[in-house]
């Protein structure tokens, strides 16, 4: 009983936190807006978050987990390769972002910061695991790992930066996908090629309007969270 009720106070202040950021901005909301919106004490809010970073670190992960599975909605993703499935992946977190200001917050803070960027870097590749998307690829854990790290920090300088470079969110999804397949996976330019065509057919089928609701609705009810 009390761990179910821990749990639900965590999913009220992870929500609250969530809503705050997207409609202040991370450096605006303080650990005590937050717990005002939840409705307890400062000293109880940090017995279950002590510091904001933990906060963001577990709303990433959150929105990470909704993403995955919404992508894996898409249709047919399964008979595409792995490469395509991570192109639509990267796809749907840069369109979300340049659509919508409130998730351009939380999305730019997630690109921005070090130990947030770390967990971005840290979540892509136990998604990766979890998802056998490269068991049968040519290149080693090493490799593989470097790829992810060298995706992560790209693809969060190119998002900030999207404007300046006119950037689309598929644009975004190719310079990460054909870096990792030219770089890191030794891909020819036609397995490349496919697997950005692959992709493109991938994120045509997507209903953002779908994707928007799991995200907003990710912390209610009796939703199963992260934490």
């Amino acid at each position: 009983m009390a761990k179910r009720k821990n749990m639900k106070r965590r999913r009220v202040i992870l929500g609250n936190t969530f809503r705050l950021i997207r409609e202040n901005g991370m450096d605006n909301v303080s650990l005590q807006m937050i717990a005002e919106k939840s409705d307890i004490s400062k000293s109880l809010l940090q017995s279950y978050y002590p510091h904001k970073s933990k906060l963001i670190s577990d709303i990433v992960r959150n929105l990470f987990n909704t993403l995955d599975e919404q992508v894996n909605n898409y249709d047919q993703i399964e008979h595409y390769s792995s490469y395509a499935h991570m192109k639509a992946f990267i796809y749907t977190i840069g369109v979300l972002g340049m659509h919508d200001e409130g998730l351009d917050r939380i999305i730019s803070q997630a690109f921005t910061n070090n130990e947030t960027l770390d967990n971005w870097g840290s979540m892509l590749l136990d998604w990766v695991h979890d998802e056998h998307l490269f068991d049968d690829i040519n290149a080693t854990q090493a490799e593989l790992e470097s790829g992810i790290a060298f995706v992560t920090i790209g693809v969060g300088r190119l998002y900030y930066d999207r404007k300046k470079y006119h950037l689309t969110a598929e644009d975004l999804s190719n310079y990460a996908t054909s870096s990792l397949m030219y770089s890191f996976c030794h891909c020819s330019p036609d397995e490349i090629d496919q697997a950005l065509k692959d992709g493109h057919e991938i994120i045509e089928t997507a209903d953002m309007e779908s994707v928007h609701q799991a995200i907003y609705t990710m912390f209610d009810g009796e939703k199963e969270i992260i934490s």
